[in-house]
């Protein structure tokens, strides 16, 4: 019983560093989803930073997830200066008709031309996938490499909405 107390209130701890507290006792009270991967619609949003630093990106990818907690955005990844944010995964998570777009504003307007950024929404699966050894829950969208082709592409301050089939 103590040992339980203790695991939730650390997961509590680590999750609202990247998601609304409201949503972290939706996963204590619901539990992870589980199961194999569900079909589903995404929306996604992927941000690169830069900055002159390790100190600067961290700050700027830190920034980026509060943006995200607060549209109600799930911080699926972050690596090196990209974050890859997504909606519709997690029945505990609902976002309002247009979040996406809202995030993305915020994003343009507090990180200006240190960012860039790719979004979109497509019909895709989420889930645990993974092995016995190392399992992730995250999401498959189709087309992924074509969404970071295009990320690539983009100059700093730009942003491109991409519609997969």
């Amino acid at each position: 019983m103590i040992r339980e107390f203790f695991e939730r209130r650390r997961l509590r701890r680590q999750l609202a560093e990247y998601i609304d507290p409201k949503r972290v006792e939706s996963f204590i009270r619901d539990g992870f989803p589980h199961g194999s991967p569900k079909p589903g619609h995404l929306e996604f949003v992927i941000a690169y930073v830069r900055g002159e630093g390790p100190d600067q990106i961290s700050e700027r990818m830190s920034r980026v997830a509060e943006l995200a907690s607060a549209h109600n955005a799930i911080v699926d990844h972050l690596v090196s200066g990209l974050v890859v944010l997504v909606f519709g995964t997690h029945p505990g998570f609902s976002s309002e008709p247009g979040a996406r777009s809202s995030l993305v504003q915020a994003l343009r307007e507090q990180l200006a031309g240190d960012v860039k950024i790719v979004h979109g929404a497509t019909d895709g699966h989420y889930g645990l996938f993974g092995s016995d050894s190392r399992m992730s829950y995250t999401f498959l969208i189709p087309q992924f490499d074509r969404v970071l082709g295009t990320l690539s592409e983009l100059e700093f301050g730009m942003v491109k909405e991409t519609m997969l089939a």
